[in-house]
C-alpha cells in the first residue's frame, strides 16, 4: 500500500509540466534505496514508540531536525510534520525562534513583536547563544511578543521558554494567554544564566518583557495531547560547524527536548566551499554526532546529505560528492541512519528537471514550496517504508 502511494505521488510530479517526455520526468529511483541503515541502535525502540503513540495518554515522539536553508523555510520539515502527524496524531509544534526570523518561516505559527532585537549565531559573535543560535533582546521595557497559531483552537497549550535575566528580578517576565489574563509563572533569580519556564496556557500567547531580558529558543507542545512534533532548528546559511558557536551547556536544551529522532541536515554551504579542510568538517561531525548520542543515548540519529545542486549552470558545487561520501562514511563508522536526497530526486543533475517542472528555484540549490513538499513526501514514504519492514 505504501509503495502504491508513493508511486502515485512520483506520477503526480511527473505530470506537473505539460510536454514532458518520460524519460525526461522521471525524477526517483529504486524504492527505499535512498534510506539506508547502517546500525543505529535505537531503531526497534523507535519503531515501538510511533507504533503505540495513540495508545498511551500523554506519549509523545519527538523529532528535532537541525539544519540549514532548506529546513530554515519549515517547507520540507511542515510537509514531514503534517504527514506524521496525519499518520500518529498531532502534539504540537516542537520549538520556535523566539521573534520572526527575516527570510525564515514556520508552518505552524506567526509572531507579532514590538520593541524587539534580534540577534543570530551565524552573523553575530561574542554572545552567549542558548540552542538554535537565536538571541531576541528588548530594546525597552515592556516589550511584547505575541506567538499565533495558524490553526485556531481552544485547547491548553505547554510553552517552554529559555531566557536570561542580567539583573535580580522576579518579574523581568509576564506571560498572558489568550483572553490577555497574567499566567502564573516562577523561576529562580540567578543571572547571566540561560534557563527555562514552563506554563499552561491557551494560545496565542503573549509574552512581556523588561529591558534586561534575552529570550532564546521557544517550546510548544498541546497540554496532555499524544501524536508526533517535529521540530525544525535551522538558520539560513548555516554550517554543521554553527554549533561551535552556541553556549557550551546548550545540549542541556536538546536533552530536555527528549527527542526520539534527531535529523542532522546540513551540508549544501559546506559543498560551496572550495577550501573546506575536509577532514576538520568530518571530524567535527563525528563530535556532534556522539555529542547527540550522549546527551539522548535513546535517540535515532539520521543523516541528510545535500540535495540535487547546481553551480554556474552545470556544474556541481565543488565538494558537494566529498560532502556526501564523507556523511555516508560517518553514517557507517557511526551507526546511524543515512538518506540520500539527490538520489531520492532523481540523482546527478535532476535539479534541471526540477527547475523545469515547477520545483525547483532559478538558483538550482533550493526548491519551490511545492518542491520541498515533494521531497518531504518522497523521504516520509522511504522512512515509513523503513520501519514498516524492521
Amino acid at each position: 500500500m505504501i509503495k502504491f502511494y508513493k508511486y502515485l505521488i512520483f506520477f503526480m510530479v511527473i505530470t506537473m509540466t505539460a510536454g514532458c517526455n518520460v524519460a525526461e520526468s522521471k525524477i526517483t529511483n529504486t524504492p527505499n534505496a535512498n534510506l539506508l541503515d547502517f546500525g543505529d541502535p535505537n531503531v526497534k525502540q523507535f519503531i515501538t514508540r510511533l507504533n503505540t503513540v495513540k495508545q498511551r495518554d500523554n506519549q509523545v515522539v519527538t523529532i528535532t531536525q537541525f539544519g540549514d536553508s532548506h529546513t530554515a523555510a519549515d517547507l520540507f520539515t511542515g510537509e514531514f510534520r503534517h504527514l506524521m502527524q496525519n499518520k500518529y496524531g498531532n502534539a504540537g509544534i516542537g520549538w520556535i525562534t523566539p521573534i520572526f526570523v527575516k527570510g525564515q518561516y514556520n508552518m505552524e505559527v506567526k509572531w507579532k513583536s514590538a520593541n524587539w532585537e534580534l540577534f543570530s549565531s551565524r552573523t553575530n559573535t561574542g554572545l552567549d547563544f542558548p540552542m538554535g543560535g537565536f538571541i531576541a533582546k528588548p530594546t525597552k521595557d515592556n516589550a511584547t511578543i505575541q506567538i499565533l497559531p495558524n490553526a485556531a483552537d481552544n485547547q491548553l497549550w505547554q510553552a517552554r521558554l529559555t531566557f536570561k535575566t542580567m539583573s535580580r528580578s522576579y518579574n523581568a517576565l509576564s506571560i498572558y494567554d489568550a483572553n490577555n489574563q497574567p499566567v502564573n509563572v516562577s523561576y529562580d533569580s540567578k543571572v547571566n544564566q540561560w534557563k527555562t519556564l514552563s506554563t499552561t496556557a491557551k494560545m496565542p500567547l503573549t509574552i512581556k518583557s523588561a529591558k534586561d531580558v534575552e529570550l532564546g529558543g521557544i517550546w510548544l507542545t498541546r497540554d496532555k495531547q499524544p501524536g508526533v512534533i517535529v521540530s525544525a532548528i535551522a538558520t539560513n546559511g548555516a554550517r554543521q560547524s554553527i554549533w561551535q558557536k552556541w553556549d557550551i551547556n546548550w545540549f542541556r536544551e536538546l536533552a530536555a527536548t527528549q527527542s526520539d529522532l534527531v535529523i542532522l541536515a546540513y551540508g549544501t554551504n559546506e559543498s560551496f566551499d572550495k577550501t573546506l579542510n575536509l577532514e576538520e568538517y568530518r571530524q567535527n561531525l563525528i563530535n556532534n554526532i556522539r555529542l547527540i548520542r550522549k546527551t539522548l543515548p535513546n535517540a535515532v540519529i539520521l543523516l541528510i546529505s545535500p540535495p540535487d545542486t547546481l553551480t554556474n549552470g552545470d556544474v556541481a558545487p565543488p565538494m558537494l560528492q566529498a560532502i556526501k561520501d564523507t556523511q555516508k562514511q560517518i553514517a557507517k563508522s557511526e551507526k546511524t541512519l543515512f538518506w540520500d536526497w539527490q538520489k531520492a530526486m532523481g540523482g546527478k543533475f535532476v535539479i534541471k528537471q526540477w527547475l523545469r517542472q515547477g520545483l525547483a528555484r532559478p538558483d538550482l540549490v533550493h526548491q519551490t514550496p511545492q518542491g520541498y513538499k515533494e521531497s518531504a513526501k518522497i523521504f516520509y514514504f522511504d522512512l515509513i517504508e523503513f520501519l514498516d519492514k524492521k
